[in-house]
């Protein structure tokens, strides 16, 4: 499978990943994967800012919604476990077995993270 058949499956736009000039390459073999968009300084202060912003309405939440919406994220983890277990392996170099696995280390931390809500 190629990095755009890869990508596509998991919802992501190509022109996220191409024409932009930070090239991203992979270890096995150092090809290019593709080329993201820099973001100005002013950008990122924006970024910051939004950020902020938001942990300061999240915090708010109580834990059991905060700790529901994690299950959902490990929901989804689960639900693209292998096209993210080879985004892995292509990106850090690791076999599919290690790749596999550190998409399942999230899907525990999202599993602990919502007891912990509870």
């Amino acid at each position: 499978m190629n990095i755009d058949t890869l990508m596509q499956s998991l919802g992501v736009d190509t022109a996220v990943y191409r024409g932009g000039t930070l090239a991203a390459h992979t270890p096995i073999d150092g090809s290019q994967l593709g080329a993201v968009r820099e973001a100005s300084p002013a950008e990122v202060a924006s970024a910051v800012g939004r950020a902020r912003e938001a942990f300061e309405g999240w915090r708010d939440v109580p834990a059991p919604r905060r700790g529901e919406l994690v299950r959902l994220f490990g929901d989804e983890l689960r639900r693209h476990k292998a096209d993210l277990g080879r985004l892995v392996s292509i990106e850090v170099g690791k076999i599919a077995a290690e790749g596999a696995g550190e998409v399942q280390e999230m899907i525990d931390i999202c599993d602990f993270a919502v007891g912990l809500s509870r």
